[in-house]
């Protein structure tokens, strides 16, 4: 069984911040690439979409929250299904193995789910968008509950003039 880099990522517009350095570290290692890409629970992201939601239910106007839920579930699946499949080709391109998942929730357990059905897993690399904010993941924590080396790319510093 070929062995996997595990990318976890926070889903959306730029969920591949992060993917050229797993595509070289693929290649360098002649392995495999899963992607597990994490969203929260929550459909709607914007205190401005919570507040016109509430505002359309006090009026009773279900079928309009119901219009506004779905829209922004549609979005989300038309960005996610983009990005996969650029993702897909530019794996594709160079002939590395590829994979993927979504999830929804917790980011540490989702990756320890992922982990518990794919044993082939060497190592787990963190997307910048999961690993520059500690809101979004607790380093300390994963490095606790999960056994593989955990990688954490961060994005380049800015030159200082």
């Amino acid at each position: 069984m070929k062995e996997k880099l595990l990318f976890v990522t926070k889903g959306g517009e730029n969920c591949d911040e992060g993917f050229s350095y797993v595509l070289e570290l693929a290649k360098t290692l002649n392995s495999g690439i899963a992607v597990l890409m994490v969203y929260n629970k929550r459909i709607m992201e914007t205190y401005e979409d919570v507040m016109a939601a509430v505002a359309f239910a006090e009026a009773g106007q279900l079928e309009t929250v119901k219009e506004l839920m779905n829209g922004q579930e549609k979005e989300i699946r038309e960005i996610q299904d983009r990005k996969i499949k650029e993702l897909t080709e530019r794996c594709g391109e160079i002939s590395i193995d590829f994979d993927y998942r979504i999830a929804t929730g917790d980011t540490i357990s989702a990756i320890k789910d992922f982990l518990k059905g794919m044993p082939n897993i060497d190592m787990v690399l963190l997307s910048p968008n999961l690993s520059e904010n500690k809101k979004v993941i607790d380093l300390k924590k994963l490095i606790k509950n999960i056994t593989k080396p955990i990688v954490s790319i961060t994005k380049p510093a800015a030159a200082g003039v």
